[in-house]
């Protein structure tokens, strides 16, 4: 009897995969992905490249078929993994062989299969020891209640939730715990609603690209990032994050407004016990904010500002 061969991929450049892929012809709907919360250690990238089902839309009981390409800095290894938050309280989930494998640094390509069992925020991600490592989320364009547009958490933090965000802190983050006093009243009126980004906004300015771009300017100027993400609750999206040691903040500004594409519109900078530097930053150019609304924008920014580095304080401290 004549024996199969077995054909072995490089571990830097494949994600493993446990029984035979489905059938393509039972794949035919292409669905285009729309990325929602990303959130990267430096180094790391995840970037998706074609999703494809059994169904038209993304839904319960659906299978479907992602795949795209990473790059693995922050660890020796990985587990590279398409999972789903849920939106409320659940049980424990099963989980599919073929919906994670192991990877090691390096950059390669991923397959990844899942039959949809809920109706959650789909995410791809890196994991390292059983803790994320960063990923980003998605849906499907046009059907914004599947993407998640911003974390409640964040994946480096000590309090970070795991799979399961804080619902009720979310729920208070949008009005839904009742603001009496009439001080506050006065100053949410004043701050106004959050301005959304502009329809058709330059993908230079995306949380993926903003984290690249402060990278390369970090790398350039010889500075070490710890921690670093993007929030993209509304606009302008502002990167935050620590770097190590204690730095003088107007090097990094007067290296931004160099930047080609990039500008220095705002920070708020700090120490940390530990002898690192935090800061929030605003670095997308003022001719990128919505027809007017610049000023609905430069209200909330400060405010905004502030919010995220004390956010980043307390954790390093």
């Amino acid at each position: 009897m004549a024996l199969m061969p077995v054909l072995c991929l490089q571990a830097a450049i494949a994600v493993a995969q446990a029984g035979e892929p489905p059938a393509e012809t039972l794949l035919t709907h292409v669905i285009q992905p729309e990325l929602g919360a990303a959130e990267f250690a430096p180094g790391d990238r995840i970037i998706i490249t074609s999703l494809r089902g059994d169904r038209e839309h993304l839904e319960p009981g659906g299978r479907y078929v992602l795949e795209g390409s990473y790059t693995l800095a922050s660890a020796d290894s990985a587990d590279l993994a398409w999972y789903a938050t849920t939106r409320g309280p659940s049980g424990s989930t099963p989980v599919n062989a073929n919906e994670h494998g192991k990877i090691t640094r390096g950059s390669g390509n991923f397959h990844l299969e899942k039959t949809l069992l809920n109706d959650g925020w789909l995410h791809v991600s890196f994991y390292v020891s059983g803790n994320s490592q960063g990923g980003i989320y998605f849906g499907e364009k046009g059907i914004e209640n599947t993407v998640l547009r911003k974390k409640s958490w964040s994946d480096f933090s000590r309090s970070a939730p795991g799979h399961q965000p804080d619902v009720n802190a979310a729920a208070a983050r949008t009005g839904a715990v009742p603001i009496s006093d009439p001080a506050n009243r006065a100053i949410m009126t004043y701050l106004g609603e959050a301005v959304p980004p502009p329809a058709g906004l330059d993908t230079r300015y995306s949380p993926t690209n903003l984290l690249a771009a402060f990278t390369a300017l970090s790398q350039q100027q010889g500075l070490r990032i710890e921690r670093l993400a993007v929030d993209d609750s509304e606009f302008p999206f502002l990167v935050h994050g620590v770097l190590a040691g204690q730095h003088d903040f107007r090097e990094l500004e007067a290296g931004l407004r160099q930047m080609k594409d990039y500008d220095y519109g705002g920070s708020e900078v700090g120490n940390t016990a530990k002898g690192g530097t935090y800061f929030s930053l605003n670095m997308i150019p003022y001719s990128q904010y919505p027809s007017g609304q610049a000023a609905a924008c430069n209200r909330r920014l400060m405010v905004r500002l502030q919010m995220l580095a004390d956010s980043v304080r307390p954790a390093e401290e």
